[in-house]
């Protein structure tokens, strides 16, 4: 069976935000800082290296937080698409991510670490002074120490596309003012403010009168310590549109590794080879990807027809996705998954003594599940063979368990079964590349 703690309604912690639109002639769209191409590091919360890093956690605390997350992200999708078009516009920002985005914002440039969200559109960020903030490691954006920073006006096409705002009597400034469906709440001015990437070289890469979010008053149940969001769905608000970006890719070290070696491309950088796999649906911000089947070793599962598809309607359907953990599938493909690898793999199987995972090994080491059967997501024109590494995860010392996770509607590729590949999306083609890599070494 099934654990009833794993599905859908056992958690739901859901974020929501407010949309912005940012019109070709609005005052504040980005302006490039002359280059066509540029990276920006990224970093695992559960490195050493991260503002996130708490070193007091065991690896059974750190695979409990990683499933609570993955669980939020599902509820969040989940909500999104059973909401109507009125209904979406205030859930566009979940609560949760894995890997944080560095950059500097505002003149002098202020060090910001954000979490990168291919299923989120407004970037926004703490600000001073605040009314309200939760806990952060790093310090909070300081508008008032910035000479470019700019509050978004009333009459700005961006204000006017806020469902939910008002305009401060002293400033006319653009101000939020959100109450979640979770009891959570953030309000903030919609501002524009100069935002600096650093090249592998150590060269900055300058973007003036980037929109975002400069919340000064959150509270409720927000991820401790996280610094914000940087969206980057193909949404007209998100950052990739903002930057008229074609092409962005990633390619993500494990936490266990040394995680200097995380990166995101975009523009001519962007890595865009290996198996190919068109997105599946042009009516959506988010990235749907066919997936036509799944085979353990050699052995196709017995999976119903449709089982993955994206409905007309915009529910259901298979999104990769950077901010869930772990992949989320269909309980109808999910079980025979389970089903099979139990029966193929010889180790002896134990009950997850925390209730996470539906089927774990003990084994010593890891090397112990190196001749398990690999599997193989068949998406439409692209075989992406998952190695062991992306398939296992540790729940204990001595317990090795699958990373995937059960799912009643929506299912996503999580960034765990992503890690060490590089991961393109070509916007103006449309479509989603694969290429196995040693990320730490790229």
């Amino acid at each position: 069976m099934v654990s009833t703690t794993l599905l859908p309604a056992a958690i739901a912690i859901l974020f929501i935000s407010i949309i912005v639109y940012t019109s070709p002639c609005a005052s504040f769209n980005a302006e490039t800082g002359g280059t066509d191409g540029f990276s920006v590091r990224l970093m695992h919360r559960d490195s050493p290296q991260s503002p996130l890093y708490d070193p007091t956690l065991t690896v059974a605390d750190r695979s409990s937080a990683a499933v609570r997350r993955s669980i939020s992200r599902l509820n969040y999708f989940e909500s999104v698409m059973s909401s109507s078009p009125m209904e979406i516009a205030p859930k566009l920002t979940p609560g949760t991510g894995e890997y944080l985005m560095f950059f500097h914002l505002g003149t002098p440039p202020a060090p910001v670490y954000a979490i990168a969200d291919t299923g989120s559109h407004l970037t926004w960020i703490q600000c001073l002074p605040c009314k309200s903030c939760y806990n952060q490691t790093q310090p909070i954006f300081d508008p008032s120490k910035s000479s470019t920073y700019e509050k978004v006006p009333c009459s700005s096409p961006a204000c006017g596309a806020l469902q939910v705002e008002r305009c401060t009597v002293d400033t006319k400034s653009c101000y939020y003012d959100v109450v979640y469906g979770d009891g959570s709440v953030t309000m903030g001015v919609l501002s524009g403010d100069t935002l600096t990437f650093e090249d592998p070289f150590r060269n900055n890469v300058t973007f003036r009168n980037v929109a975002f979010g400069c919340s000064d008053d959150t509270s409720g149940l927000y991820e401790r310590d996280q610094g914000g969001v940087v969206g980057l769905d193909r949404n007209p608000f998100s950052l990739i549109s903002q930057l008229s970006v074609k092409q962005f890719s990633y390619c993500m070290v494990p936490p266990n590794q040394d995680d200097s070696g995380s990166r995101m491309q975009f523009g001519s950088n962007a890595v865009i080879s290996g198996d190919m796999t068109p997105l599946a649906s042009e009516s959506t911000a988010y990235y749907y990807l066919t997936l036509e089947g799944i085979s353990v070793g050699n052995d196709k599962l017995p999976i119903p027809d449709g089982i993955f598809s994206l409905t007309q309607d915009s529910k259901g359907g298979f999104v990769i996705d950077s901010g869930a953990t772990y992949t989320m599938l269909r309980v109808e493909a999910f079980l025979p998954l389970v089903d099979a690898l139990g029966e193929k793999i010889k180790l002896q199987k134990k009950d997850d003594p925390r209730n996470r995972f539906e089927l774990c090994f003990v084994a010593g080491s890891f090397d112990e599940l190196a001749s398990a059967p690999v599997i193989t997501f068949h998406f439409k024109d692209a075989d992406i063979v998952l190695p062991q590494q992306n398939t296992y995860t540790k729940a204990f010392d001595w317990l090795w368990c699958l990373a995937m996770l059960p799912s009643l509607h929506i299912s996503i590729l999580g960034n765990f079964q992503q890690q060490n590949f590089h991961v393109g999306y070509d916007i103006s083609k449309k479509l989603v590349s694969f290429a196995a890599s040693d990320c730490a070494a790229f």
